[in-house]
């Protein structure tokens, strides 16, 4: 049901989005923005008239410890997802440090998709925090967001985006990238 609502708002939420003083290099900027009592995390433009998304999207409930991370599934991810379902594998992605199951969805708004979640803390969320590099391996696909310009514009929301998803620290305990040092 959260899958489902979250990939139908996305086109309102995009109408939300307040204008923003830094911008890539084509305009694409990392955006946040409170949706079903959780944050959505998305590459958004504001200076063309599009209703381009970008390729990845994020969604966590604040302090669940947890992210899903939402793709658009081209050519070749629908094949492999179609491997995984022939070969009655379990499709899974692997990450630094982390491995989570794929789940495969379809709408009218962002045809073939598919999401898997990952740790608010984990290495790979954390590059990408830093260096606005996310990877992960999909089957025969290696997937390298990151080499464009939309990458290290908005690495702020990014951060801001993974603070609320974090789990609190519990006792006094240490969390965070210093946690896991």
């Amino acid at each position: 049901m959260r899958v489902c609502f979250l990939r139908h708002s996305l086109a309102v939420i995009c109408c939300g989005f307040v204008a923003s003083t830094c911008f890539g290099a084509d305009g694409w900027r990392w955006r946040t923005n409170k949706l079903d009592n959780g944050q959505l995390l998305l590459a958004f433009t504001e200076t063309e008239a599009t209703d381009d998304l970008g390729a990845l999207r994020f969604y966590c409930r604040p302090a669940s410890g947890r992210i899903d991370v939402f793709s658009s599934a081209g050519e070749k991810e629908r094949k492999i997802l179609a491997d995984f379902i022939r070969s009655d594998a379990y499709p899974k992605v692997q990450l630094e440090g982390e491995a989570s199951f794929v789940e495969p969805s379809f709408s009218e708004v962002a045809g073939w998709e598919y999401h898997f979640e990952i740790g608010a803390d984990g290495a790979v969320f954390n590059k990408f925090k830093n260096t606005g590099r996310f990877g992960f391996k999909f089957g025969s696909h290696t997937a390298d967001f990151g080499s464009n310009p939309i990458a290290k514009s908005g690495l702020d929301k990014v951060a801001e985006f993974q603070a609320q998803c974090r789990k609190p620290a519990v006792d006094g305990a240490p969390r965070g990238a210093k946690a896991q040092q």
